[in-house]
């Protein structure tokens, strides 16, 4: 388990958009209002950032196997969830392509969504798979993100999911490309509902001064 110390280093979310879960605001983001996600609602545990506690726990659980971390990590994803009263029918973790789960020896999503599961909610570890394998998204923007998963996900042949409730669970939520290709992949294959639990989400980044400038010449240039 985290000592309390630990745990007083995870910032909490705080104010978020109740549709996509982007931290900054209650109200519903400009882009959710635009284009709502295939996904209902998307909550997270704590805030991750670069050099803090946030992302040394969860490096040091994924690239390091520290299985003791992830323990800790999935049992405070798990709390979290706890006070929350929506049971799904089925539960599925964002899948890793087979190279870099055997690669890595497991799947962080797979082991978060056993930890949330309650008595009744079944665990599909195989039910949705990455058809490619793709870049890192770590590396990517927000555009080149949503462009590097789009049609990366797949449910596996002949399931339906038609009417069903899902649950979708990953370790960070970024840009939220990647829970947003997952959703759309989960809801062609009949889906009613997915909602999407993450351990951490980025902070929404600042948008600078050049960077507006920039955006609205390319805006004027191209108005599409």
């Amino acid at each position: 388990m985290l000592c309390r110390s630990c745990r007083s280093l995870l910032e909490p979310v705080g104010a978020a958009c109740p549709c996509c879960g982007e931290p900054g605001s209650d109200d519903t983001c400009i882009r959710c209002a635009i284009a709502p996600p295939p996904f209902t609602r998307a909550r997270a545990c704590f805030l991750y950032r670069d050099d803090d506690a946030s992302s040394r726990l969860l490096l040091r659980w994924k690239y390091g196997g520290d299985h003791v971390v992830g323990a800790s990590l999935a049992t405070l994803l798990a709390e979290h969830r706890a006070p929350h009263a929506e049971c799904y029918d089925v539960i599925v973790p964002v899948p890793l392509h087979a190279t870099r789960l055997a690669e890595r020896g497991f799947n962080q999503a797979a082991i978060l969504a056993r930890a949330v599961a309650r008595g009744s909610e079944h665990v599909a570890v195989d039910l949705l798979r990455r058809g490619a394998r793709n870049a890192t998204q770590a590396a990517l923007g927000r555009g080149a993100r949503a462009e590097n998963v789009r049609h990366a996900f797949v449910v596996r042949p002949r399931i339906s999911l038609s009417g069903r409730s899902v649950l979708l669970v990953d370790d960070v939520v970024t840009t939220g490309e990647t829970v947003r290709a997952c959703s759309a992949a989960l809801r062609d294959a009949g889906a009613r509902r997915v909602d999407v639990w993450s351990l951490a989400r980025t902070p929404r980044r600042p948008w600078s001064a050049p960077a507006r400038v920039a955006a609205a010449a390319r805006s004027m240039r191209d108005p599409s």
